[in-house]
C-alpha cells in the first residue's frame, strides 16, 4: 500500500449465471429472471469473457479491488460458488478486496441460513451495518449495502436511515483532512439517460442531499446501469466523482470502458476507463 497514492480497480455486474434447478425456485421472481437471462442477456456474456477479465485484472498493478455488486443472476447458491472459485485468483488478500452486494444478488427474499451473498462473500463486506477500509494515510474507503428483494416489475434499493447514521459516525472518527471513497450499487444520478424509477434507490433525493453535505466523500463508485460512466457532480462546496463500471464481463460495441482504474493522490482523482 503506498502512502503517497493508490490505485483501486472498479469491476461491477459481473453476473455469474446458473438456471434454477429446484421446482420451487422457478416459482418466484427467478422465473422472469432466468426468462429475461435465456432469452436476451446470455449472449452478452459469453463464459469466457469473465475468465478472460480475471486474468486482465490479474496481471495489472493495483492496491485495492472494488466489486460493486450483481456478482450473479438469480443469486442461486450455484451461482455465488461459481464467482467464488472463478475470482479466487483476485481474492487471496481479503484486505485489498472490497465487495458491495447488488440487487440481483438478492433477488428474493431469504433467510439468514440462505443469505447466499453473505455465505459466500460476506469476509470482503464484513457483519457491520457498512463496510469501512483505510486505503492509506489519505484515504477510506466506506461501502454500502442498499440491496433488498422487490417485486418482480422492480430493480430499486434502498439506503437505510441506519446506514445513514453508521457512515456519519464513522466520517467523523477520521482526521479532519481525511477523504473517503464511497461505494454502492445504485447510481446516484443519469448524466447519459433520463432517471429510471424502477432502477434507482427508492430515496434517492435523501441520498443526494446527504452526499451534498458531505465534502470529505470524493468518489462514489457504482454499478446496477449497464452504461459505464464517469463524470463530476458540482455541489456549492464541492465535487463530487462518480464512476460507474458496470457491467464488466459484458460484449457490448457501444460501452467506451469494460471497467476503470482509478489512481488517487491526495486531492487528485484520475480516472482512466479500461476495455479488453
Amino acid at each position: 500500500m503506498s502512502t503517497d497514492s493508490l490505485t483501486i480497480l472498479h469491476l461491477s455486474d459481473l453476473h455469474f449465471s446458473a438456471y434454477p434447478k429446484n421446482w420451487d425456485q422457478w416459482f418466484s421472481k427467478r422465473l422472469l429472471g432466468a426468462t429475461n437471462w435465456w432469452l436476451n442477456r446470455s449472449s452478452k456474456y459469453p463464459s469466457q469473457r469473465c475468465l478472460q477479465l480475471i486474468e486482465v485484472v490479474r496481471q495489472m498493478g493495483w492496491d485495492h479491488l472494488v466489486i460493486s455488486g450483481d456478482l450473479t443472476q438469480l443469486a442461486l447458491p450455484e451461482e455465488f460458488a461459481k464467482a467464488r472459485m472463478a475470482l479466487r485468483p483476485l481474492l487471496q488478500n481479503q484486505e485489498r478486496v472490497s465487495i458491495v452486494p447488488g440487487n440481483h444478488d438478492y433477488y428474493v427474499s431469504e433467510t439468514e441460513e440462505s443469505d447466499y451473498f453473505r455465505s459466500y462473500f460476506g469476509s470482503f463486506f464484513g457483519k457491520n451495518e457498512i463496510h469501512t477500509r483505510r486505503l492509506n494515510q489519505d484515504w477510506h474507503l466506506i461501502g454500502w449495502h442498499s440491496a433488498t428483494p422487490t417485486p418482480w416489475y422492480s430493480a430499486s434499493g434502498c439506503v437505510r436511515r441506519q446506514t445513514l447514521k453508521a457512515t456519519d459516525e464513522y466520517l467523523q472518527q477520521q482526521a479532519a483532512d481525511t477523504r473517503f471513497v464511497l461505494v454502492n450499487h445504485y447510481p446516484i444520478s443519469f448524466p447519459d439517460r433520463e432517471h429510471d424509477t424502477k432502477h434507482e434507490l427508492l430515496n434517492l433525493e435523501q441520498v443526494q442531499y446527504w452526499l451534498s453535505n458531505r465534502p470529505q466523500i470524493r468518489l462514489y463508485l457504482h454499478g446496477h446501469i449497464h452504461h459505464n460512466w464517469h463524470h463530476v457532480q458540482q455541489y456549492a462546496s464541492h465535487s463530487l466523482h462518480v464512476v460507474n463500471s458496470a457491467s464488466s464481463t459484458m460484449i457490448d460495441e457501444k460501452s467506451t470502458s469494460s471497467f476503470h482504474r482509478i489512481r488517487l493522490h491526495k486531492d487528485q482523482i484520475q480516472v482512466e476507463p479500461i476495455s479488453f
